[in-house]
């Protein structure tokens, strides 16, 4: 009979470690999420935007249906820009616009761009920057309490004994 209690004991040390961990996690997952949510609320980076191509009219590839004077960083005076065009690559046929509000500017090939470009970018590698370091620090929290709640049974198993 002797030995089936410690048997048992190791049991129900295992299942409430099992359980503890169990607990642990979901817990980190909520709130390491959360706090994901908020640091891409606080960043305010669009990811639809940040991560989209962002298009411009291909002459070799389209059809311009409609043209505005914009103004163009790098070039004086205003530019002739296609707004509206058919890309021959999309099979749905549908009308391809210029996204409305960001600036352009013109390279020294004489091709246009986007630019600003560059903040947002920052400010999404900084989002991955700081979703890496919850990451590990919701990894290295788990281990921790884990480990402490090991320790804390084994405490009082040995005490109980």
């Amino acid at each position: 009979m002797s030995t089936e209690r410690p048997f048992l004991e190791e049991s129900e040390t295992t299942r409430r470690l099992r359980r503890f961990t169990h607990v642990v996690t979901i817990s980190l997952i909520i709130g390491c999420n959360g706090l994901l949510f908020l640091g891409l609320w606080v960043s305010g980076v669009d990811l639809e935007s940040a991560l989209a191509k962002p298009e411009l009219y291909d002459p070799t590839n389209g059809d311009c249906v409609g043209v505005q004077w914009a103004k163009v960083a790098g070039a004086e005076g205003l530019v002739k820009v296609c707004t509206e065009w058919i890309d021959f690559s999309d099979i749905t046929g549908q009308t391809h616009t210029l996204t409305p509000g960001k600036p352009l500017a013109m390279g020294a090939d004489g091709n246009l761009y986007f630019s600003g470009q560059s903040t947002e970018n920052y400010r999404l590698i900084a989002l991955m920057i700081f979703a890496i370091v919850v990451m590990a620090f919701g990894m290295w929290v788990k281990r921790k309490l884990i480990a402490q709640y090991q320790i804390r049974l084994q405490y009082f198993d040995h005490r109980s004994t």
